[in-house]
């Protein structure tokens, strides 16, 4: 672990299932509205269809999301994109705040990087990320926050990694990619040349994992800071 965080002068990190916990979140969107079912679905099956594709801009890459959702639930492309950000996202920022907290010494963590001027940004899987990591009690500039609202692309495309490693000025070599899940943010990190050190969580994947707490107990073994957590 030490040796993966050697010489490593940026972080990007994941959101769901990295920064907290996220066991049970999309039982729970599903239980505060089960009427909703068919469009949940619609969501989950659309986000995965377009794994690792890269439309350029947020719009393109919506239109074609939006249609894909719309074609499933026989609804209007309005309708669907009006549920998505006013009745999906808020009810899910709204259970994030009270279901959910980041994981232990990650408030700490955060706040030592900043404090060190060690860069580090977000890129989550979905959008809205600010407003999701306010729900869960993180404060993190807004500049340090990418997701497909940003790019119009999802992960494990290599353009947004890339672009993000320029605009913290620092080779992708140099950046290291902290996320849960291999076919998106490791086949992301690997596309861009970064390293990937994955967190524990009840997922398999293949590669090994670390827990949360390690990860922060080597960070701060390695840079003199007192323990995190």
């Amino acid at each position: 672990m030490v040796n993966l965080l050697t010489g490593v002068r940026g972080f990007i990190f994941d959101v769901d299932g990295t920064l907290y916990d996220s066991r049970r979140i999309h039982r729970r969107v599903f239980f505060a509205r089960p009427l909703d079912v068919c469009l949940l679905l619609a969501d989950r099956r659309a986000r995965k269809s377009l794994i690792g594709a890269d439309y350029g801009d947020a719009e393109t890459y919506y239109r074609e999301f939006f249609s894909l959702m719309s074609r499933a639930v026989r609804k209007s492309e309005s309708f669907v994109r009006k549920w998505y950000f006013d009745a999906f996202m808020s009810r899910m920022c709204r259970i994030l705040k009270e279901r959910y907290r980041p994981r232990p010494g990650c408030i700490e963590l955060l706040e030592t990087l900043t404090r060190k001027g060690i860069k580090f940004t977000i890129y989550s899987d979905y959008p809205l990320a600010a407003a999701r990591l306010r729900a869960l009690g993180l404060n993190v500039e807004d500049s340090r926050i990418y997701g497909p609202d940003i790019f119009g692309a999802q992960k494990p495309a290599a353009r947004p990694f890339l672009s993000i490693a320029e605009d913290m000025g620092i080779t992708p070599g140099e950046i290291l990619v902290v996320g849960d899940r291999d076919d998106t943010d490791g086949a992301g990190a690997a596309a861009a040349g970064m390293g990937y050190i994955r967190i524990k969580t009840g997922k398999k994947q293949a590669s090994p994992a670390i827990r949360w707490e390690d990860f922060c107990r080597a960070y701060s073994a390695i840079t003199g800071n007192p323990t995190l957590i």
